[in-house]
């Protein structure tokens, strides 16, 4: 028995020292000896069932994450959005060359994947002046938070307040319907050039506005015209192009103001009226500060 013990670890140590001899680092392939010995012996190797899992887990995982993103980018609209901050002015181009002349504290927003062709439709907040290039095939609206303008093409004014929406026209015809509920219910008027009117939310109805309004573009051009103008226009006006609260220390007694200023500071503007008017309009500071 001690004899053939031996023997056997003679020959163990043989086949070490011959390994040792022949060995060198990497050259030792156990994947692609596993190959040739599976080939020659013709043995099919089988995966251990816990790798198995791991490795259809693995693959589901990464297909859920492919369909999540493909569907996300699919469902998503690309919108592109525009604001300004208060007092700022800026001046943007559609993707069809329409030209959008915003006013301070303003937004306008539309979908690239659907903007001429699925129609051109743009949201918007605030105060923008449109000039929409035509084409018939592709017709231009506007969405505003409870109105909705419709062209073809023309050049129109949208200013959104906390209770209403005028619009007033340049150019061209355009269709206004405003209110709540469904759009085919919403009550609705069609404005040629000249005209403008107004959507009131107290009331729920559109006003046809009977005096064209000569400063409703005096924010973009900087001139403020009036002729023969009741004075209490006069400060709405103002108001709204300086975005300062004006008021009267005196009550109005009927007076009307015919005069231009081109970009004239509020307080120049104020002095000049009261001297002419012999009036006292100032700007209320507490209102400011608030």
């Amino acid at each position: 028995m001690l004899a053939m013990h031996n023997e056997q670890e003679g020959k163990f140590e043989k086949r070490i020292r011959f390994v040792a001899r022949h060995y060198y680092e990497g050259g030792l392939d156990t994947e692609e000896a596993w190959k040739r010995l599976a080939v020659e012996k013709e043995i099919v190797r089988k995966i251990p069932f816990r790798k198995y899992l791991l490795a259809v887990a693995s693959v589901a995982l990464l297909l859920l994450g492919i369909t999540s993103i493909y569907l996300q980018k699919k469902a998503k609209p690309e919108w592109v959005s525009i604001v300004t901050a208060s007092g700022q002015f800026k001046d943007v181009y559609l993707p069809d060359s329409t030209l959008v002349n915003m006013a301070g504290s303003s937004q306008i927003r539309y979908n690239v994947k659907t903007y001429g062709r699925k129609g051109r439709e743009v949201e918007m907040s605030g105060k923008a002046f449109f000039q929409v290039a035509y084409d018939e095939s592709c017709p231009f609206s506007v969405q505003a938070k409870w109105a909705e303008v419709e062209v073809l093409g023309t050049t129109f004014l949208i200013q959104e307040r906390e209770t209403s929406v005028e619009v007033n026209v340049s150019s061209g015809k355009v269709k206004f319907s405003a209110g709540e509920g469904e759009k085919e219910k919403r009550k609705n008027i069609i404005l040629t050039k000249g005209m403008s009117a107004n959507f009131s939310m107290e009331t729920q109805e559109i006003n046809l506005l009977k005096e064209e309004k000569s400063n409703f573009l005096s924010w973009k051009t900087g001139i403020l015209r009036f002729h023969h103008t009741p004075l209490e226009e006069v400060i709405e006006d103002l108001t709204d192009y300086y975005n300062v609260p004006i008021k009267s220390r005196v009550r109005l007694r009927g007076e009307k103001l015919t005069a231009t200023f081109e970009s004239l500071p509020v307080d120049q503007v104020l002095l000049i009226i009261n001297q002419t008017l012999d009036v006292h309009l100032f700007v209320e500071k507490e209102a400011i500060s608030q």
